[in-house]
Parts: structure tokens; C-alpha cells; sequence
């Protein structure tokens, strides 16, 4: 395991690799760590030393025969190991750690948290493994805490809820576990909550509703049951909710359509039920809607017309009856409408010919009937003509009459 001495002097030097002067700027900084350190003296680390008749201006002097030290072809440090050395020293005005991005395995060292004027922790695309400490909850001027993508296991710490100042929390790609604490319910200043693709259980706590400067809420894939609760409704500056691929059951709640700010909304493949609820159409700045493969019942509102920004519309494979509502036809940016296999019934309304920018529309595998409407293969240059649609699939329902031959300008359809 790395100690906390060895994660920071290796910050010194990964930082450092950015100059064009790797090696004497390099030995400096190991020198001056060396210096720093409470017990230093000429039997700590002793190969660490230059002669005299060298410089820190000398190119040519590099640590690349000093102990614990190993050097790439070019002579930079790539790797240290002075664990286990007994060194003494402290980081108490470290504000910012960043270690992102490298190969450093084992645990986090718990004495981070001793690091009070930490702002800042990155420690993310690693191959750390174990818990994440319950001392971390100590830093209370943290603002940025990155952990993701690494190989951390067991719970979230309730601790974490103790950093009131943390902006982003971003702890995805993990292998965690346990139900998410309430106690995130007091990160006030928080903007964005990254724990999708983990193994948490357990329900979202209504807690999640009191983060009003939220803006990115992101749980998808993990194992998560109970209902979406209706606090989340109160997240004003919501932009993304990602929920998808979860275990989730019970309602939509309408209180999602509180969501002003709301651009993506994401809650396919769980065990919902019930009706898709009128009030998502107040969601003006919606771009994508995700609803399918969600066990979804009852008609489409047509209100989902009112979502003048929307480009994706996806609610296939629910359990959606009656007709498709006219008032699509609204949906100017539309690029893709995927309503198949559902239950839906009626005629395909001639206003889906006013969807100028769609590219894919799929209602394909339901109980439509009627006749095929001559807009939906208008020719270009004719208002209410699909131009862009790219693809076109309305087999596998109750469909009759004659097939209008604009639709052999799509260039792919299934009849």
C-alpha cells in the first residue's frame, strides 16, 4: 500500500513532468520534500544528495540511481517507493492532490483525512482498491472529491455527508455497495452526484431532494428498488437525472415536472408502473426522454407535445395503449420517435409529417390501423415532407390500404 508520503511525493513529481526540464527540476523537488521531512538527516535516504560540483541548472542531473527511485529510457521518474522508511513529516496546507489517471493500486491511506486545508482530491482512473475512509468526512474545505473509476468497495460513509462545502462528488465506475447515505441530503453547495455503476441497493433517499444546487444526478446501473421519490421534484436546477437500469418501482411522479432546468431525463429499464404523467410536458428545455422498458401503462399525454426542444422520444417496449397523439406533430427538433412494442391503437396522425428534422421513427410491433398517411413520404420539397428520415418501420400492426410511393424515398422502411 502506498503511505500518504508516497502518494504526495509522487504528486511532486507527475506534477513536475510537465516542465521541458525534467531532471534538475525533478531532483529539487525530491530534495526539497526530502528537507521538509521532521526527521530528515544525512542517514535518511542518503544516496539522495548531489555533489557539489553539481547544479540544479545541470540538465544532466537526474534521481535515477537514488534509492527507491526508477527512471523511464528519458531519465524522468516514472516510479517511487520509499515505504516503510519511518518517515516523519506533515502536509497540513496541501490544498490540492491530484493523482488521477495513473496505476496506483492498494487502499487510500486514511490519513488523508488528517489533511485539513485539502480543497481538492483526485484520485480517480486507478486501480485502488478497498473502502473508502470514513476520515475523509474531516475535510471540511473540500470542494472536489474524484474517485472514479477505481476498483472501491463496501458503503459509502455516512461521513462524507459532513463536507458542506463539496461541489462534486463523483464516485462512478466503482464496485460499492449498501444503500446511499442520507446524510448527502446536507451536501448544500453540491452540483454534481456521480454514483452510476456501482452495486448500491437499497431506496433513493428523499434526503437527495435538499441538494436545490444540484444540477447532474446520476445513479444509473446499480441495483437500486424502491419508488423515485417526490423530492426530487424540488431540484430546481436539475439538468440531468439519470436513473436507468435499476430496480426501481411504483410511479413516475409528477412532481418531476417541476424540473424547469430538466434537459435529459433517463429512467429506462426499471420496474415502473402506472401512467406516464401529464406533467412532463411542462419540462420546456427537455431534449431527450427515456422512458422504455419500464412496464409503462395508460395513454401518452399529449402534452408531450409542448416539449418544443425535444430530440429524442423513446418509449418503446412499455405497456402503452390508445392513440398517438396528434400534437407530436409539434415537436419541430425532433430526431428520433421509437414507440414500438406497445399497445397502442388508431391511425398514425398525418401531423407526424410535420417532424422536418426526424431521422428514425420506429412504431413498428403494435395495433395501429388505418391507412399510411401520404405525409410521411411527401416529397422534400413539400411542406410537411420527412426529408431527413433516414429510417422508417411501421410493420407488425394492423395497417391497410396502399403503401404511397414517397416511401421508397426513406432509405431504409419495414412494412
Amino acid at each position: 500500500m502506498f503511505s500518504l508520503y508516497s502518494y504526495y511525493l509522487l504528486l511532486l513529481v507527475l506534477a513536475l513532468n510537465t516542465s521541458s526540464n525534467f531532471g534538475n527540476m525533478e531532483t529539487e523537488a525530491l530534495l526539497i520534500w526530502k528537507a521538509s521531512l521532521l526527521n530528515h538527516s544525512p542517514s535518511l535516504l542518503p544516496t539522495w544528495t548531489i555533489s557539489n560540483s553539481s547544479s540544479y541548472f545541470n540538465t544532466t542531473t537526474t534521481p535515477c540511481t537514488w534509492f527507491g527511485i526508477s527512471c523511464n529510457n528519458a531519465r524522468n521518474v516514472v516510479k517511487l517507493n520509499v515505504s516503510s522508511l519511518g518517515l516523519q513529516g506533515n502536509l497540513r496546507d496541501l490544498t490540492i492532490l491530484y493523482l488521477w489517471e495513473n496505476q496506483l493500486s492498494g487502499s487510500i491511506p486514511p490519513e488523508i483525512g488528517n489533511l485539513k486545508s485539502l480543497v481538492d482530491l483526485q484520485l480517480a482512473i486507478n486501480t485502488l482498491t478497498g473502502s473508502i475512509p470514513a476520515s475523509l468526512g474531516n475535510l471540511s474545505d473540500l470542494t472536489t472529491l474524484y474517485l472514479y473509476d477505481n476498483q472501491l468497495s463496501g458503503s459509502i460513509p455516512l461521513e462524507i455527508g459532513n463536507l458542506k462545502s463539496l461541489v462534486d462528488l463523483l464516485l462512478y465506475t466503482n464496485t460499492l455497495t449498501g444503500s446511499i447515505p442520507p446524510s448527502l441530503g446536507n451536501l448544500s453547495d453540491l452540483t454534481t452526484l456521480y454514483l452510476n455503476e456501482n452495486q448500491l441497493s437499497g431506496s433513493i433517499p428523499p434526503e437527495i431532494g435538499n441538494l436545490k444546487s444540484l444540477v447532474d444526478l446520476e445513479l444509473n446501473n446499480n441495483i437500486l428498488t424502491g419508488s423515485i421519490p417526490a423530492s426530487l421534484g424540488n431540484l430546481s436546477n436539475l439538468t440531468t437525472l439519470n436513473l436507468f437500469e435499476n430496480q426501481l418501482f411504483g410511479f413516475i411522479p409528477p412532481e418531476i415536472g417541476n424540473l424547469q432546468s430538466l434537459e435529459s431525463l433517463a429512467l429506462f429499464t426499471n420496474n415502473l408502473s402506472g401512467t406516464i404523467p401529464a406533467s412532463l410536458g411542462n419540462l420546456s428545455d427537455l431534449t431527450t426522454l427515456y422512458l422504455h422498458k419500464s412496464q409503462l401503462s395508460g395513454s401518452i399525454p399529449p402534452e408531450i407535445g409542448n416539449l418544443k426542444s425535444l430530440e429524442i422520444l423513446a418509449l418503446y417496449t412499455n405497456t402503452l395503449t390508445g392513440s398517438i397523439p396528434a400534437s407530436l406533430g409539434n415537436l419541430s427538433d425532433l430526431t428520433t420517435l421509437y414507440f414500438y412494442d406497445n399497445q397502442l391503437s388508431g391511425s398514425i396522425p398525418p401531423e407526424i409529417g410535420n417532424l422536418k428534422s426526424l431521422v428514425d421513427l420506429e412504431i413498428n410491433t403494435n395495433n395501429l390501423s388505418g391507412t399510411i398517411p401520404a405525409s410521411l413520404g411527401e416529397l422534400p420539397n413539400e411542406i410537411g415532407s420527412l426529408s431527413e428520415l433516414d429510417h422508417l418501420d411501421i410493420s407488425y400492426n394492423n395497417l391497410s390500404g396502399p403503401v404511397p410511393k414517397e416511401v421508397g424515398n426513406v432509405p431504409s422502411y419495414y412494412i
